[in-house]
């Protein structure tokens, strides 16, 4: 086999196995095996080839395998990039499991311990759902802890809100 033709067959493979392994991550997803789910996912970010879907995706993933400072900023990322992606979120068509995800972390936690990592996986995934939610828990992990992340999501929110003033009833501070 010639050189060029070789070159070709890699090529092949490679943007075949970033296709599959978006497709697997997505089953994975689906099924909620979020573990497997976001090896897949990682394994076409490491190809530079994780599109905001994916990524959106990526940030539960982290949130569910205890990894939330990674999911504060892919979630980061994504909000400066393009809020309305996140905020437009269909629970059905996107198949979004975060309303059940904080149904299940509000119904299981002790109210009156609440850490850091706690408050902030609850804002990360109420602002897939509810943006008030989100930044009454965002507002909450800040109070907590003076964390970038937190800092900068909730100024990205804040600008939205002001420029926009469609987003909240409720002034961010």
């Amino acid at each position: 086999m010639s050189i060029i033709a070789e070159a070709g067959k890699q090529r092949i493979t490679k943007a075949g196995n970033k296709k599959m392994s978006e497709m697997l991550g997505n089953q994975y997803f689906m099924a909620r095996k979020y573990d497997k789910a976001l090896n897949e996912f990682e394994e076409c970010e490491a190809q530079g080839k994780a599109n905001k879907s994916m990524r959106k995706k990526m940030v539960v993933c982290y949130t569910q395998v205890g990894k939330i400072q990674k999911a504060a900023e892919v979630l980061r990322d994504l909000v400066y990039e393009d809020l309305d992606f996140i905020l437009n979120t269909d629970p059905v068509n996107d198949d979004c499991p975060c309303s059940q995800l904080v149904a299940e972390m509000e119904a299981k936690t002790n109210y009156t311990i609440q850490s850091f990592d706690y408050l902030l996986a609850l804002g990360i995934l109420w602002l897939y759902c509810d943006l008030d939610k989100a930044v009454e828990y965002f507002k909450k992990a800040k109070e907590i802890k003076i964390d970038e992340n937190v800092a900068s999501i909730l100024l990205r929110l804040k600008r939205e809100q002001n420029a926009h003033k469609k987003f909240s009833r409720k002034p961010i501070n």
